[in-house]
């Protein structure tokens, strides 16, 4: 077989592999990142207390406000406001939800395709890395502008790095076995 031919043959299978990877990387971190995101919301502490007479505030907010929106006052108050009444529907949230899960497993997939990575520890450190930028870039103009907790700030940014970080060692190992075929190297 001529050379040409057999990088040509290479490449096709690298292409293949990267592609095999792509969209396995997708689905099982897309589920990976929905049962970490539901696991990390059930035990983590609740961020959010609750007013001493919530009847009085919710009508003081509803006098004051006209649609949903982020309202604040010079005094320390940020309130987020939602008027709508009753229960929201479950299934669009849900369905919402898991589409995010998936687009952002398909990103975390690509950033362990674009590294040389050697080890599902290393995939995992890279996405661990970048969910800690990733929460501290979120949280932090909350935490400095709008005076949100420092509890905020550690926590938001923490799940995030720790399931991104368990999410890297799933991505890191299917990528490992669609590369080296499971076997060691």
């Amino acid at each position: 077989m001529a050379p040409s031919t057999m990088m040509q043959l290479v490449k096709i299978e690298l292409e293949e592999t990267m592609t095999r990877f792509l969209i396995t990387g997708t689905l099982a971190g897309g589920l990976v990142l929905t049962l970490l995101n539901w696991l990390t919301a059930a035990i983590l502490p609740p961020r959010y207390k609750q007013f001493k007479d919530p009847h009085v505030v919710v009508e003081a907010i509803r006098a004051n406000v006209s649609d949903n929106d982020i309202y604040t006052a010079p005094q320390g108050l940020f309130v987020s406001v939602s008027l709508r009444t009753g229960l929201p529907s479950f299934g669009p949230r849900l369905a919402s939800q898991l589409a995010v899960e998936f687009v952002v497993a398909c990103g975390l997939s690509l950033l362990l395709l674009a590294a040389p990575l050697r080890s599902s520890i290393h995939a995992a450190g890279v996405l661990g890395l970048a969910g800690l930028i990733a929460g501290i870039e979120t949280h932090f103009p909350n935490w400095n502008w709008a005076g949100f907790p420092t509890s905020y700030l550690v926590a938001g940014s923490a799940y995030l790095a720790g399931n991104w970080f368990i999410t890297g060692l799933v991505l890191g190992a299917i990528r490992w076995k669609l590369e080296t075929g499971g076997v060691a190297k």
